[in-house]
Parts: C-alpha cells; structure tokens; sequence
C-alpha cells in the first residue's frame, strides 16, 4: 500500500456507527448553537428515538456547574407538557457531558422564519399560545427557561409549538455574575430581558415574558427587535431605548397585538404581564382582522443561510492516484459541493474557500473551525484499470463524532453515481431531505470527457472555453441527450459568445433547449437556456428561464445572481437585491452578484453599501472586470483619481476582453476615447458581439463621453444603445454622469424605448 493510499484507510475503515456512552448511536445531526451540538440518536437499551444534546466543554469550567447542571435538569424533569421537549437524562460519555431529550419530528421556528419571515397573524398566535402554555407549566413547576428563542422552538409536524431546551440556559446563565461574559457566550442577545443583562442573581418567570414578547415582536415583523454589531451592543440596546414598536415594520398590524409585544418587553419587569397565562389569555381574546384571516400564503422564499447550525464544508479530496487524475478528484469535489449546494437547508462553503487546503495536510476540525463550518466532509479518490475508489467521511467540528462514513469499489463509470450516493448520505446524516437522485452517464469514457469538460470551463477564459465545448461535444457525440452534458455545453457557448461574438449563439440556444426538453426539472438547464436568451436580447423569456431555474433548484447560486441581476437593472430593487444578496448567501464566492450589489448600490445613491460590497471582495489584483467596475464607479464619484489608481490595477493585456479597461484608461489618462475604437454605429451594427454585449460596450462610451462633458456623443451613444437592445433602466435613470444630458429632449426617446422594454421583461416574469 502506498503512502497515498495510507491517506484513505482511515476515512474507509471507520465507517461503523459511532456510539455515544455504550448506549446511544448517533443516526444524524440535528442542530447547533451557543451550549452545544443536537444529534438524532438510538437507544439501543430502550430502541427509542431520542434527541442527544453535547454541551460544550467550556461551559463546564466554571467550578461547581456541572453539579448545577444536574441539578437544573433534574428539575426541567418535572415539566411534563405536550408543549414542552421532556428532558430524560444527564450523561457522560467520550469525556463529554450530554442531556438526552425528547425527539420532536419537526423544524426549529428559527428556521421557518428565516425561510417565510413575517407571519400571518393567526399562525404567529397559534404558535405563541402554545409556547406559552408550555412555559405556564414550566413556573408552575419552578422551573424557568431563561433561553427562550426561536431556536429553541420546534414546530411539530403534528401541528403543535414545542419549547425545548428546559434546564440548560439555567444552569449556565445564573452562573454570571455581573462582570462576567460567560452569560453572553451561552446566551442569546437579542432575547435577554433586561435583568439577565445586568447580572442579577433574582431572575424569575418575567424574564421568560420578556423573551415571548422579543419572540412575538420577530413573527409579527420577521425582523429581530434589538440588532446590533456585537452581542454587547445588542444586548445593551435595551438599557438604553424602549422597545420599538413592531408597527414602525408592520403598520398595519392591530393596535392590540402590538400594545402585547410592548408590555411583554417593559423595561421594568413590574410592567410586563404578570404570568404566561395572561399573555394566553389576551392572544385567545385578540380578534384577528378579516384580511388577515384571508391573506395568502407567503410568496416563494429566496433561500439563505439554515439558522440550526447545518453549515458544511467539503475539504478537497485527495488523489490518490496518478498525477494525471488530479483533475477527477478536484471535479468530483466541486460535484459534492455543487450537489450539497442544491439541498435546501444546508449552507455549503463555495469552493474558493476550501481551494486553501488542496494537497495540504490538515486535521478536518481544525479546518472546520477556520471556515465556520459545524461539520466538514473529507475524501479520497484512486483511479486504476477501470475501477475508482472514493473515500469518504463526515465529521462534526465541535466533538470530533464521525456521523457517516463509507468507501467504495466501484467501476470508474460510476463515480458520479457515487457522488450522488455520498451527497445524499451527508443530507440524511444533516436530516435534510436530499430530493431525487440525478440520471448520470453511465459510460466511462462519457464521464471522464464530461469531467474534463467542467474543469475547463471553469477556468472561465476563451482558451478554457474552447477547450470545454470541444470536450463537451466529444461526450455529446456518445451521450446525446444527456441534460447534465446539454447544460454545460450551452453554457461554455454561451459565455464564449460574450469573448468570440454571436456566432456560437443560435446553437448555444438549440443545446440549452435539449437540455430543458431532457431534464425539465434540472435548474441547470433552466439557468443555462436564460444565459443564452439574456445574451440574444430575449430578456422576457431569459426572465422566465432564470425564475424556472430557481424554483428547480433553490440552491442554484448562479440561477439567483442572473435572476437578480435582471430584476434591478429593469428596476425592481425590492426583488432584485434580495436575489443577489441569496446569491452570495448560497456562495459567497459568486463575483457577478457582487459586483452588481457594488453598481446597483451605488446607482441608488447608498454609497456605504456599495464600499460594503467592495469590502467583501477579497483580493483581486489583476482581476480587470473587477478592478474597471471600480474606476467606473469612482468616475460616477467625480474622483478621476482614484479612478486611475483602479485602472494601474489591471494588467496590460492586448485580448478583446481587455477593450473596457483599456477605453476607460484612455478618458481618465489621455482625456480622449482610443483612436482604434471603432465608430458608435460599427460598434450597434456589428454581428459579432451578442445583443447584451454591443448594448455593453455602448454602454462604457456613453459614460465616457459624458465624463469629457461630450453631450452630443453621450447621447448618440444612449440612443444606439436603446435600439441595440439595452434593459439597463436603473443605469439609464439614475447614472450621476448623466445629470445633464436628462434635460436633453433627445433623452426622452432612448428612455421610452427602454421603458417599454422593461414593462415586457416585468409582464413575462410575473406571468405564471
């Protein structure tokens, strides 16, 4: 066996079960917070179900809490309730202590509001009678929760709220005293009353009123009452202000249900509802207003980061092979994390932030802890004489406990399929439901060619190019109808069309129409038949294609970035930045997104939000898209200074990609448009460049010309532009160079034409 094999033995041997305390078999994970890991568990004694909570080691520390932790959940035995998550047990076991509850088949609130936000209101009273009635009780039983917030509310599948977490916040959080943070690190800001953030050792019942009230205040608003940039700013918000008023975010809320949020979160414990009775009370007595009775479920949602601590990371799996498979373990991991992607309620670190561990050694908890991630998924790929072996294993970064891990001998034509068998393995060991599994080619010289194929094009540049479509033809010549091979064939022609002209574009579009008519329910298709018509100037149906993409699949980042960026530039901002901000949530390394907050932002007028979507940008030297959106920007500032130390950021380069920095380094420096730059009307009639690049370029020479104070060019430049096929609205509204040319009656056409186009664009996206 060689040192490279070494790598995969112990991902592959281990695969048994973990057992916690000889007695309970860790089946997945639940959630995560501030005092510990929740596993989905067996009791192999009792052959029950039950819910296993891993209390972080530190909280332990501090001397005589673990007597107090068993003390406080020996009396959170007491609260026998339906509304109420019973506690069992206190444990010890792999040198940690654990509290065995009861499993509740359900979704923590958090989640729920974090997926619809705002809640009708007759749903958001349900849940809160029954939360209350579980706390009710619980202070009948002496027993005070002291944590209560959405996490630690699950709604039940059989339709009932239950409060869990009974005994814990107490053990913990009635150990600080004044001076002492630990009730922050294990406590939740946003809902501590305001005696839990002072210290004081009297903390009683009210202060899980208080919690309610901040609870009903999120429902009612989905926003949280009291935000801040650190927990101790949230958490003194409240000595300083009165609560806010939830009608300030919902101002059609009923006077009623707003006066029970305020009194619930008095300052002066004094004036709050004396027990949760009351507040049941005054919810069961609330009439709710016909139209809310009435009112539609929420809207779609646009997906963002799960809230229960289900973030994942998948290290790149090693090659334990040739040198010349690296490729096959590189693709096979940016499959996973592609496929991880997709799966609601998993959040996945993108790619460019595990490239950093690629042929390094490094422990998997140590690499979790620095990318934030509660569980990390590490790997081994060997190819030799037609078979693969693939690795693989799941490991949880707070306790070290493997939750899955498996090794498989297969044929080489089956390393996607196992790919597909390892993704839906993470998502049962995350319990999440992983949907159906793809139709994969079966032949290998098909999946070797498709690999290859995706590695190419995300090398992103036209030599790249190139070479995937080639390698994309290749298998589409022995896989003809294969969607997933359709898909990324109309994609790399699609965005070479951006670099080489129109040319590839018709075909472009007939292949992302196989694809559609192959796989209708793959959102890649979807994604890949918007790109093309957005590039031919068919922006209503790319507004269709783009919003198909989405609702197949929901984790697709691009689908949101190219939806998104669509939505603002015809001005729908409500919709649009929401879409770009999912985007990024999904992967954060989805530069368009990016890019179009910083333009779309700064078009708006809120500058500090575009310089925020600047910060998140991490270093891009070189990067010319990036670093020529920035010297716009700065121009659009009136700082032509700044807007040629942006251009010094760029590299010379000669390729036709380069013409933007290039003609915007000429106005800043030389005062002048290049000389080789063709006339305006060459560059509107040319058929070498798609609709959205022409309209682009166009685009770039209106605003130079506008900077040289150049009236008459700018708005030859708009105007041809308009014809062209530009849907830029929000550009053409709102660009500051352009102040002057607006009172120009040769604006009004260009605009009007624009306008129209943008009401059609609107028309077909809201069109079921």
């Amino acid at each position: 066996m060689s040192a490279r094999d070494d790598l995969a033995a112990p991902v592959a041997e281990r695969g048994e079960p973990q057992i916690i305390a000889g007695r309970y078999e860790i089946l997945s994970l639940l959630g995560a917070g501030g005092m510990g890991t929740v596993y989905r568990v067996r009791d192999r004694v009792l052959d029950e179900l039950v819910a296993l909570k891993m209390v972080r080691r530190e909280l332990l520390d501090s001397p005589g809490i673990l007597e107090r932790f068993r003390r406080e959940a020996k009396l959170a035995r007491r609260v026998t309730h339906r509304n109420v998550a019973r506690v069992f047990d206190v444990g010890e076991g792999e040198g940690e202590r654990f509290l065995t509850m009861e499993l509740i088949d359900g979704e923590p609130l958090s989640a729920v509001l974090a997926r619809e936000g705002a809640l009708p209101l007759g749903r958001a009273s349900e849940i809160a009678s029954d939360v209350a009635a579980g706390l009710a009780c619980a202070h009948a039983a002496g027993v005070v929760h002291r944590d209560l917030k959405p996490d630690n509310v699950i709604l039940a599948r059989d339709g009932r709220a239950v409060v869990s977490d009974f005994g814990i916040a107490r053990a913990f959080l009635g150990s600080a005293g004044p001076s002492d943070t630990k009730g922050f690190l294990v406590g939740t800001p946003a809902y501590m009353a305001p005696e839990q953030v002072e210290g004081r050792d009297d903390i009683d019942h009210r202060a899980d009123i208080y919690a309610m009230g901040a609870l009903l205040y999120e429902m009612f608003t989905g926003e949280c009452a009291w935000t801040g940039r650190s927990a101790f700013e949230i958490a003194f918000a409240r000595m300083q202000r009165p609560p806010p008023d939830p009608r300030r975010l919902k101002p059609d809320l009923p006077t009623p249900f707003a006066e029970l949020v305020l009194r619930s979160m008095a300052r002066d414990r004094d004036d709050r509802p004396s027990t949760m009775e009351q507040i049941a009370a005054v919810l069961s007595g609330l009439t709710l207003p016909v139209q809310v009775l009435s009112e539609p479920p929420p809207v779609t949602p646009i997906p963002g980061v799960p809230s229960d601590g289900k973030t994942v990371a998948v290290l790149p799996f090693r090659n334990a092979g040739e040198p010349d498979d690296e490729y096959l373990a590189e693709e096979l991991t940016d499959d996973l994390i592609d496929a991880l992607s997709m799966t609601p309620g998993i959040k996945v670190r993108p790619r460019g932030a595990v490239l950093r561990y690629r042929q390094i050694e490094v422990d998997a908890r140590e690499a979790g802890r620095a990318l934030g991630v509660r569980v990390v998924v590490s790997g081994s790929v060997r190819r030799a004489r037609g078979q693969v072996r693939i690795a693989a294993r799941v490991v949880g970064v707070d306790d070290g406990f493997q939750l899955w891990a498996k090794r498989f001998d297969r044929p080489e034509q089956d390393v996607l399929s196992i790919n597909d068998e390892v993704s839906r393995a993470i998502a049962s060991a995350l319990t999440v439901d992983a949907g159906a599994a793809r139709d994969s080619p079966s032949d290998p010289v098909v999946v070797d060619l498709y690999l290859r194929a995706r590695h190419e094009y995300r090398g992103f540049w036209p030599d790249h190019l190139r070479r995937s479509i080639a390698l994309f033809e290749q298998a589409n010549v022995l896989a003809p109808d294969d969607p997933s091979i359709l898909s990324g064939m109309a994609a790399a022609l699609a965005r070479s069309a951006f670099f080489s002209g129109a040319r590839e574009l018709s075909r472009a579009r007939e292949v992302a129409s196989r694809a559609v008519a192959s796989a209708p329910d793959l959102g890649e298709a979807h994604l890949s038949l918007g790109m093309v018509l957005f590039h031919l100037g068919e922006s209503p149906a790319a507004s269709r294609a783009f919003r198909m993409a989405v609702r197949k699949t929901p984790g697709l980042a691009e689908a949101h970035a190219a939806l998104g960026r669509l939505l603002v530039e015809v001005g729908v901002f409500q919709e649009g930045i929401p879409r770009l901000e999912a985007a990024l949530a999904l992967d954060p390394e989805t530069s368009a997104a990016n890019a179009e907050l910083m333009r779309t932002h700064a078009l708006l007028g809120d500058w500090d939000a575009s310089d925020d979507a600047v910060r998140r940008v991490r270093s891009l030297d070189g990067a010319f898209g990036h670093w020529a959106l920035r010297a716009r920007l700065a121009l659009w500032r009136g700082d032509a200074a700044l807007a040629s130390a942006h251009l010094a950021r760029i590299e010379e380069g000669s390729s036709m990609v380069m013409r933007v920095p290039r003609i915007v380094r000429s106005v800043v420096n030389d005062g002048k448009i290049p000389a080789e730059e063709p006339p305006l009307a060459a560059i509107a009639e040319s058929d070498e460049g798609s609709v959205r690049r022409r309209a682009f370029l166009l685009q770039i020479h209106a605003e130079m010309a506008a900077h040289l104070e150049e009236d008459a060019r700018t708005l030859e430049a708009i105007q041809l532009a308009a014809e062209v096929g530009l849907i830029d609205l929000v550009w053409l509204e709102r660009c500051p160079l352009f102040r002057r040319v607006r009172m120009s009656p040769r604006y009004y056409a260009p605009h009007a034409l624009v306008k129209k186009r943008c009401a059609e664009i609107l028309e077909a996206y809201r069109t079921p």
